[in-house]
C-alpha cells in the first residue's frame, strides 16, 4: 500500500508501510522474479534461526539476553526507498517516483541504513556497528542520519522504528548490553551465518510456512552437535601406550584456557593435542576442533591422521562421520543464503573450514578472526568454544607472532581451549 504523507517536505513524501516492504525476490514456476517475503518475515526467521543456533551451541552461556534480536533486525533497513525501488524494478513493478536506487552504493546498501537506524533508536554499544557490517565490511555512513531524505527522513525512519518494535514483541527479546570486543564479534558472526541460513531455499516462497523448517535447516547446513565415544584410553584411540611427554599434557588439559607442549620432533604432540581435545569434547566442554598448521602442505599432511582420530572417536551414529573424507564438504551441500550459494564466498575453502565442527587448515584462515578483514567475525564465530590446536608455531615470524597473541586473546574470551605445539621454546608460551 502506497501512502502519502506531508511529514518531510512541502511537496509530501511517499511512503510505503514497513508491513509492506518486500526483504527478497524469488523465481516462480515460471521463471519470473517476484517479491518474497517481506522485511518483517525475513527478520522474524532469521532472529528464530538464531535463537535454535544459540540453543544448539556448547557455548550458549557466552550470548546475552537479546542476541537473536540482533540477528532479527540486520534488514530494518531495507525499509528504505531505495531498497523498495531497487526490488520492485527486479520485478518489474510500479517504482517510488524520484527514487534513485543506484544512490544505495554510496551509503553501503540497505545494512548501512540499518546501522544509522539502529544508532538512532539509542541501540546498546556495538548493535549499530553489528548490523552495519552483517555483509562483512563496515558501511560508508559517518556524517549520516536516520532521517536523512535518502533513507526516506522521518517518514521511513518511524517504519523502521515501528518495525523494530514489532520484531520485540515477535522474539520477545529487546538489544542485549554487549560487554566486551570478542562477544561484539561472536554475536556479529551469529547474525550473518543466521541470515545466510534464513535466506535460504527452505523459506524463500511466501506462501509457504516457515516455522516448521528452523530446524531442518540448521540440521542441513550441518549445525548438529557431534555425538562421541566414551571413556576412551590413548591406547585405544591411537594403538599405543602414551609417553610421558604426551601425558604430561593431556593431565593438565582439564577445561578451556592455553596451554603449551615443547618437546622435540618425534615426541608425538599431535597425538598429545588429539587426546586433549578428544577429553573436552567427550565431557562437553568443547564444541569442535580446528587444527591449524604453517601452511597448505603441512596441512594436508596432517588431514589423514586427524581424519583416522575422528573416526575412532565419533559415535556410529553420529552423521559428521559421513563428512571425513570429504574436505569439510557439509558446506557445498547446504543453503547458507546469499553468500553461501554456490560459487559464493563461502564456499572458498579457506572459510568454510571454520564453520564445520572439525577442521585442518592454515593458521592465516584462524588469525583473520581476529583481525579486520571480511567476515573475520565469522571466523571468530566458528571458532568459539572449539579446541584450537595450533602446531610447529616455532616456524613464526614476529609478525604471524604478534597476530597470533591477539587471536589467543580473542579465543580465551570465547571459551576456547588452545594448545600451542611448538619444538623450541615459543615467546607465547606460559600464557593461560
Amino acid at each position: 500500500m502506497i501512502k502519502k504523507t506531508k511529514r518531510n517536505s512541502p511537496e509530501g513524501h511517499i511512503k510505503i508501510s514497513f508491513a509492506n516492504c518486500p526483504a527478497k525476490t524469488f523465481q516462480n514456476l515460471s521463471g519470473k522474479n517476484c517479491l518474497g517475503r517481506d522485511v518483517f518475515s525475513h527478520c522474524q526467521i532469521v532472529g528464530e534461526v538464531a535463537k535454535e543456533l544459540i540453543n544448539r551451541s556448547a557455548i550458549k552461556h557466552l550470548f546475552p539476553d537479546g542476541s537473536a534480536l540482533t540477528a532479527g533486525t540486520h534488514d530494518i533497513g531495507k525499509v528504505s526507498p531505495t531498497f523498495y525501488n531497487k526490488l520492485h524494478n527486479a520485478c518489474d513493478l510500479s517504482l517510488l517516483p524520484g527514487v534513485n536506487a543506484d544512490l544505495e552504493k554510496g551509503w553501503g546498501g540497505h545494512a548501512g541504513v540499518s546501522q544509522v537506524t539502529a544508532k538512532a533508536l539509542n541501540a546498546p554499544e556495538f548493535v549499530p556497528e553489528i548490523l552495519g557490517q552483517h555483509h562483512g565490511f563496515a558501511p560508508a555512513v559517518t556524517g549520516r542520519r536516520a532521517t536523512d531524505e535518502s533513507f526516506g527522513g522521518e517518514a521511513w525512519q518511524a517504519e523502521r522504528e515501528k518495525l523494530v518494535q514489532a520484531l520485540r514483541e515477535a522474539l520477545q527479546e529487546d538489544w542485549p548490553q554487549i560487554d566486551s570486543y570478542a562477544i561484539a564479534r561472536l554475536l556479529a558472526g551469529l547474525t550473518s551465518v543466521a541470515d545466510w541460513i534464513g535466506s535460504g531455499k527452505h523459506f524463500e516462497n511466501p506462501e509457504e510456512d516457515w516455522q516448521p523448517k528452523i530446524r531442518q535447516a540448521l540440521d542441513e547446513a550441518g549445525f548438529v552437535q557431534p555425538v562421541y565415544r566414551k571413556n576412551l584410553s590413548f591406547s585405544r584411540i591411537f594403538g599405543f601406550e602414551p609417553r610421558h611427554a604426551q601425558q604430561l599434557l593431556f593431565e593438565q588439559v582439564i577445561g578451556p584456557g592455553v596451554y603449551v607442549l615443547e618437546a622435540p620432533m618425534g615426541v608425538g604432540k599431535t597425538e598429545a593435542a588429539l587426546y586433549a581435545a578428544y577429553q573436552m569434547l567427550a565431557k562437553g566442554q568443547a564444541s569442535g576442533i580446528y587444527f591449524a598448521l604453517p601452511t597448505q602442505l603441512t596441512s594436508n599432511k596432517i588431514y589423514e591422521r586427524f581424519n583416522q582420530f575422528l573416526e575412532q572417536i565419533l559415535d556410529r551414529s553420529c552423521q559428521h562421520r559421513s563428512l571425513l573424507l570429504h574436505t569439510n564438504a557439509w558446506l557445498f551441500e547446504t543453503e547458507m543464503g546469499e553468500e553461501g550459494r554456490p560459487g559464493g564466498a563461502w564456499f572458498n575453502q579457506t572459510k568454510r573450514g571454520l564453520l564445520a565442527p572439525f577442521a585442518v587448515g592454515t593458521i592465516d584462515q584462524a588469525l583473520m578472526a581476529a583481525m579486520n578483514v571480511k567476515h573475520g567475525f565469522v571466523r571468530a564465530f566458528g571458532l568459539a568454544g572449539k579446541v584450537i590446536i595450533l602446531d610447529e608455531v616455532h616456524t613464526y615470524d614476529a609478525y604471524t607472532g604478534t597476530l597470533m597473541d591477539a587471536l589467543i586473546l580473542l579465543l580465551r574470551q570465547l571459551d576456547c581451549t588452545v594448545i600451542i605445539l611448538s619444538a623450541t621454546p615459543t615467546r607465547s608460551a606460559g600464557r593461560s
